[in-house]
């Protein structure tokens, strides 16, 4: 693991506005709420960069400074318990992020509706199976009369030329909420079609342009996603290709294509075509042949982040996917789901209880404890090769989905999260240093309250914001 130090906040930051519903953004209430219309705090104005700092492995886990109090921290979870923004079925964990000691457990065993903290468990069994510097590949067969486009699982692609890396964005468009993030167009169409154009005999006729996109399969549009999810933009087909997760325009919320890989490939077609291919028909077939050309995805590290930090559902769900493929498994939801339960339990996670029926979180059948969560972090913070995933979580009042959610300047910069909400359940999961530089993992689920995100995210905006300020050393 390793400390970093983000300067990207040199003056007030960026505060989200509008009305981003549930679940997806984890932002602001949605349509669906009684509350009124969400007013953003406002930004905490600095005067120099503020130090962001993650958990290194041998000076920054804070053994030698105090562990707090667990009867402290204890109070604080049932605190949130107790406050009336919250409610009864309001479970939490909180451990010492060295020692695993227990520092609070509310009914910490209980697992429940887990809303977008679900991503957590997808994003580090996808890591752990597959390793931080995955990619996926769309790659070109050709076997002499036939040109097949084989999806790789990358649906995050451009119909242009990828940037590769090398995106021209700022840090506080990358952080912003909805705003440009690196995995989007790491690889491009336009770089595949040269490619193809380079090692295609001359003259060579093209009869077909097939695709193949079997890797995932299933129902395109996952059965546990909501209908207005797809209706209003906030999730889209799944597929083992496509241009920008199917998005007909470049507003994160457009609406989806209603076959993206086809797509993919119809615009595929067209850049053969503006290159002198002519291509006949296309349809879906088998690859058959000898690869020619191929792109590569942005790596699974930077791929993460985006679902950590955007609350991605539609690229969340295709990681539990390609999760079972990597394990030898088929690309369906069911697989997927059980495939981040095993790998979870194969590294050693707390996996008592959990239930799993997509990797985003939207299901409301979805049972996951704060115990699991709390595992599941600690498991990943402690161990080199699933570190990353420090990285990728949300810094709260900095970056993705917590950039408002500090409830004060104190915890700005000093806790990591991963937010969750869907009607009547709203959860946050991450880590927290304390006033001693204690590094404290923690997860709180709330569960069964009426329509209305504010008041719950403020309870839980406080509690992280207290463990933040904790100075109370046993």
């Amino acid at each position: 693991m390793r400390a970093r130090v983000v300067t990207a906040v040199a003056t007030p930051l960026v505060v989200l506005t509008g009305y981003v519903a549930l679940d997806i953004a984890d932002v602001v209430p949605g349509f669906l709420t009684a509350q009124g219309e969400w007013v953003a705090p406002a930004p905490f104005v600095t005067a120099a960069p503020i130090e962001v700092l993650t958990p290194d492995a041998t000076t920054g886990l804070g053994e030698d400074t105090p562990l707090p109090a667990a009867p402290v921290v204890q109070g604080y979870a049932q605190a949130l318990r107790d406050d009336s923004r919250t409610g009864t079925s309001t479970n939490v964990s909180v451990v010492d992020l060295l020692t695993g000691e227990t520092l609070a457990d509310l009914d910490a065993a209980d697992p429940q509706v887990p809303a977008s903290t679900t991503k957590v468990l997808t994003t580090v069994a996808a890591v752990a199976q597959m390793g931080p510097d995955a990619t996926f590949t769309t790659s070109v067969t050709w076997d002499g009369t036939t040109l097949t486009l084989v999806g790789g699982g990358d649906a995050l692609l451009t119909d242009g030329y990828g940037h590769g890396g090398s995106l021209d964005a700022t840090e506080e468009q990358i952080h912003e909420f909805g705003g440009v993030h690196p995995a989007r167009g790491w690889a491009g169409l336009a770089d595949l079609a040269d490619a193809v154009v380079a090692a295609l005999p001359t003259g060579a006729p093209v009869d077909t342009l097939a695709l193949d996109d079997t890797l995932i399969s299933g129902p395109l549009y996952p059965v546990e996603f909501p209908s207005y999810a797809l209706q209003l933009g906030y999730a889209g087909r799944v597929a083992a290709i496509a241009i920008d997760e199917g998005r007909e325009t470049d507003d994160v919320y457009s609406q989806r294509s209603t076959d993206p890989a086809l797509d993919a490939a119809e615009t595929f077609v067209t850049l053969l075509e503006e290159r002198g291919i002519s291509v006949g028909h296309v349809t879906r077939a088998a690859a058959s042949g000898t690869t020619i050309a191929s792109v590569e995805s942005a790596p699974l590290s930077v791929i993460s982040q985006y679902v950590s930090r955007d609350s991605d559902n539609t690229i969340a769900e295709t990681l539990a996917r390609l999760t079972s493929v990597a394990r030898g498994g088929a690309g369906t939801a069911e697989a997927g789901a059980a495939a981040i339960t095993n790998t979870l339990t194969e590294i050693g996670i707390d996996t008592a209880g959990l239930q799993l029926y997509d990797g985003a979180g939207f299901s409301t059948k979805n049972q996951i404890s704060p115990r699991t969560l709390v595992s599941t972090l600690r498991t990943a913070a402690l161990d080199p090769s699933l570190s990353s995933i420090l990285d990728e979580l949300a810094i709260v009042g900095v970056s993705g989905t917590t950039t408002s959610r500090a409830a004060s300047p104190d915890v700005v910069g000093r806790a990591l999260a991963k937010t969750g909400s869907l009607t009547g359940v709203t959860s946050m999961a991450g880590l927290a240093e304390t006033a001693d530089g204690r590094w404290l993992v923690y997860a709180t689920l709330l569960d069964g309250m009426p329509y209305g995100q504010a008041d719950p995210r403020a309870a839980i905006d406080e509690f992280v914001a207290a463990l933040a300020g904790c100075g109370c050393e046993g």
